[in-house]
């Protein structure tokens, strides 16, 4: 199905949200027959075709899923549906959701209630809530209607047959667990990297003390400080960046990534490491609203992060940045939004943080210390 199609039932199934939450009538059964269905039919699941979706599905422990999608006869999404009113966060429906899909070896599930859709990797080593990948919030008004769309459109029949969704997954969590492992080195890292950093890096010799910080800051490691007067090595700093002049609270990261999807973990994660390569004058204030990141003492961007997406502002004139994306930039100079910067960009997939990163540099270089 196209995205007009798939915008078109996105539409038609929040109008039906409407009238099922005013007549009181969003039970499960209309739920699925009403707001979900027609959506699951716009992605390209076809559900007049057993072979394709098949419903009321007998899994491990005798219980039954309502959705099965397969593609060439396998089973490759399970969809737990759920009523219009009923709270996703629910560890219980995690977990039920997810052990479901996992132990008929599916791997990939859906947790829905016609309104939010929340995406799992079901054999992803981690815990129940980390295995969430992206959420898409169809009522979320402050995210265009397109961006909800292309982000749904993921759980296309086209995406999971092509492998679209395997790839996305696979750059979320793949590329987090690697940058984990790169940090832990660069903390503690072995002697053969050492030697083998110390014959590449060749004359003049790097010392090796240096060359241990140089890893910290290159890897996103968390360097050890020592205590004034003493020997005994600090707690790990939050944050790899230095610290700008302390004007209001300073909040810790969790405050903003915490319940967030690994992919809005992970945007993030690859903004804020693109920063590290612009100059040793960048700082980092997470406030309660916003991340902001200076330049001296001049803010050029900050991140605001929600549910589904990064919402970058950028100190550059929107009426001058070219290409435009109309869709994903917004000029936002009458607009009232949190943290400094007219040019907003709406970030939600991996795809996008070249063109992020194009944009950072030249807020950063329009910028003086």
């Amino acid at each position: 199905m196209t995205g007009m199609t798939l915008a078109h039932a996105v539409d038609k199934a929040l109008e039906m949200m409407t009238k099922l939450k005013e007549s009181k009538k969003g039970n499960e059964a209309n739920t699925k027959a009403f707001v979900i269905e027609p959506v699951l039919q716009a992605l390209g699941w076809n559900l007049h075709d057993i072979d394709v979706v098949e419903r009321e599905v007998q899994v491990f422990d005798g219980t039954f899923l309502d959705y099965a999608l397969s593609v060439s006869g396998s089973p490759k999404l399970y969809v737990e549906a759920k009523g219009l009113n009923e709270k996703l966060d629910d560890k219980k429906f995690i977990a039920q959701t997810i052990n479901y899909a996992n132990n008929d070896g599916v791997v990939w599930c859906v947790l829905t209630n016609g309104i939010r859709y929340r995406v799992f990797k079901t054999n992803e080593p981690v815990s129940m809530e980390q295995k969430l990948l992206f959420e898409v919030d169809l009522r979320d008004d402050k995210q265009p209607l397109a961006d909800r769309v292309r982000q749904l459109g993921n759980l296309g029949r086209g995406s999971v047959a092509d492998g679209g969704l395997d790839s996305l997954g696979e750059r979320v969590f793949t590329d987090t667990r690697v940058r984990a492992a790169l940090s832990q080195l660069a903390v503690s890292p072995p002697p053969e990297l050492m030697s083998m950093l110390t014959v590449r890096i060749g004359h003049p010799s790097v010392p090796e003390e240096a060359l241990r910080r140089s890893l910290n800051r290159i890897l996103d490691g968390e360097e050890p400080k020592v205590a004034a007067g003493t020997a005994t090595p600090a707690p790990p700093s939050s944050t790899p960046l230095v610290p700008g002049p302390a004007k209001a609270a300073e909040y810790p990261l969790d405050h903003h990534l915490g319940g967030k999807s690994s992919l809005v973990r992970e945007l993030f994660e690859s903004v804020d490491n693109l920063t590290e390569a612009l100059g040793a004058d960048v700082s980092r204030r997470v406030r309660k609203q916003y991340i902001g990141y200076f330049r001296g003492k001049h803010s050029f961007f900050t991140l605001e992060i929600q549910r589904s997406r990064v919402l970058v502002y950028l100190a550059l004139d929107p009426s001058t940045t070219a290409p435009w994306q109309e869709g994903v930039m917004r000029d936002v100079r009458k607009i009232g939004h949190f943290g400094m910067g007219d040019l907003e960009y709406s970030l939600t997939e991996p795809a996008q943080l070249a063109e992020v990163r194009q944009l950072v540099q030249a807020a950063y270089d329009r910028k003086s210390s």
